[in-house]
């Protein structure tokens, strides 16, 4: 979706992500805005594996499940998964305006990180809620934003921004295989969440600001903690986005020549 963008010369004032937006959001705000950007996301997501992200600890697992841990994988694979990917040492070191959404279990809210160490944000607003552990950035216990708010469309609107394009991870109707394992069955769980908060704020805010919802094309079904097949979902949903912009500037093109 990011490289459709790019093509077509367009590039963020500001960015807002959360969960695992928050990491792709923080890669480009910390690169150049241009399609090779985007192309070398492409090829940090085909390096990953699902254990390099959710590494199975059976001393973890054990721990969740007898009540001894509130969380079933260890964050050490996410974090260097982000030090290794996201070169900002701090947000407000961010060439984009960067807001990362996360969800403070402490105050019951959710919170907006736009500066403090990138890492320790990153992986806060990444952290899934009984799988990983929460992250405590001084007196707030943060997990994934995306427990209220996946696609965070109303801070980019009290941001000021005027046209909003939104990359979501998956269609806000889309109704994935039954999950298999556990791990499945929480992001399953989340996902419905998502889609229905998705749905909420489009309706909300269409009539406020300009709206492009590119499409997440996943024909396969693929389950979000399947990493295999990275390479397809990218070209999928390059080749989606490219379709869906020249659409949404034809019609656009439309509607001024009838004002005109």
């Amino acid at each position: 979706m990011l490289r459709a963008l790019y093509e077509r010369g367009v590039t963020a004032d500001l960015l807002v992500g959360t969960s695992v937006g928050a990491l792709n959001a923080a890669f480009i705000a910390s690169r150049p805005q241009t399609p090779e950007t985007a192309r070398e996301l492409a090829r940090a997501w085909r390096g990953i594996e699902r254990a390099d992200a959710f590494p199975v600890s059976l001393r973890t697992m054990v721990g969740g499940l007898a009540g001894h841990r509130n969380h079933l994988v260890p964050a050490h694979g996410l974090r260097r998964i982000v030090e290794r990917h996201v070169e900002l040492d701090d947000l407000s070191d961010a060439a984009v305006p960067l807001s990362l959404v996360a969800f403070d279990v402490n105050a019951g809210t959710e919170a907006i990180l736009r500066a403090g160490p990138a890492v320790d944000a990153i992986v806060a607003a990444c952290s899934i809620p009984g799988i990983f552990p929460p992250v405590a950035i001084g007196e707030q216990l943060l997990v994934d934003g995306g427990v209220v708010n996946n696609t965070p469309i109303r801070h980019a609107v009290e941001l000021g921004a005027e046209r909003v394009y939104v990359l979501p991870t998956q269609e806000p109707r889309y109704v994935q295989p039954a999950p298999r394992t556990a791990l499945d069955a929480a992001i399953y769980g989340i996902g419905l969440l998502v889609g229905s908060r998705l749905e909420a704020d489009i309706f909300r805010y269409q009539g406020e600001v300009e709206l492009i919802v590119l499409p997440a094309t996943n024909t396969q079904h693929v389950q979000p903690t399947n990493f295999e097949h990275s390479s397809r979902l990218a070209e999928e949903a390059h080749a989606a986005g490219r379709d869906a912009l020249a659409s949404a500037a034809a019609k656009l093109s439309t509607r001024a020549r009838v004002a005109a």
